[in-house]
């Protein structure tokens, strides 16, 4: 039995590298149920509150079967409406499927907050007004967001110049003064190998989509591994 320690549900818009990504550095004895929203891959603000219209029926697929969290993988996604709309996603997955829900966007409030540092600089591949309805969610949440840049948004979707060097290139190139953390946000992006990279070039504890997700997960799942290789968050 592959969920002998605790079986997750994820929902998420079409993609891969979230199943990747949780399969990869997941513990052993975690398994991971995935189901998919309709995305038209271009998160607009419009797009992706369309795409939060599909999540209740989506998680009443979860209900015949115990899950230990339902994810709702998807950041902007999941605070794209403003202040408590993250919460308002966890009470529609669990009103749906009867188990606890959880969304990216509060995996990321409480990886902050494990953290103990609220001043932080973000990297997206979103459109402007995307990034400013996440900024505006975080300050909200009681972060300090010095600033927020969009890299590798084009009008046929955000990921397509988003690979893992020129993620690497453009960190590297945002100015941190006055940060204490550097957020890379998106569950459309492969990050997790980045993380201990960016760490020790950038002096400052990285948080990204995935790993968060991850992590809290398994700390809402009970499981307390720490698991190498995923940054100072995955030490706590």
């Amino acid at each position: 039995m592959y969920s002998w320690r605790a079986r997750i549900g994820v929902i998420a818009p079409l993609d891969d590298k979230v199943e990747y990504a949780f399969n990869k550095y997941a513990p052993d004895g975690v398994s991971f149920n995935s189901s998919r929203l309709a995305f038209s891959g271009n998160p607009t603000p419009e797009n992706l509150i369309r795409m939060t219209d599909l999540l209740e029926e989506t998680a009443k697929t979860y209900a015949t079967q115990p899950h230990d969290v339902i994810l709702f993988g998807c950041t902007s996604g999941s605070c794209i409406k403003g202040f408590g709309f993250d919460k308002e996603c966890i009470e529609r997955i669990e009103r749906a499927s009867g188990w606890p829900g959880l969304t990216t966007s509060t995996a990321v409030l409480e990886a902050y907050e494990a953290l103990g540092l609220k001043k932080t600089v973000v990297m997206t591949p979103y459109p402007d007004d995307t990034n400013q309805a996440e900024k505006k969610f975080m300050e909200d949440n009681g972060l300090e967001v010095t600033s927020i840049t969009g890299v590798g948004f084009n009008r046929n979707g955000p990921y397509s110049h988003a690979s893992t060097l020129h993620l690497y290139r453009n960190a590297k190139k945002i100015n941190t003064d006055g940060a204490e953390v550097f957020f890379l946000s998106c569950m459309g992006l492969q990050t997790m190998e980045l993380i201990e990279i960016l760490e020790e070039d950038l002096g400052m504890p990285v948080i990204t989509s995935h790993q968060a997700s991850l992590w809290a997960c398994l700390r809402h799942a009970g499981i307390k591994d720490k698991l190498p290789g995923l940054g100072k968050l995955f030490t706590i």
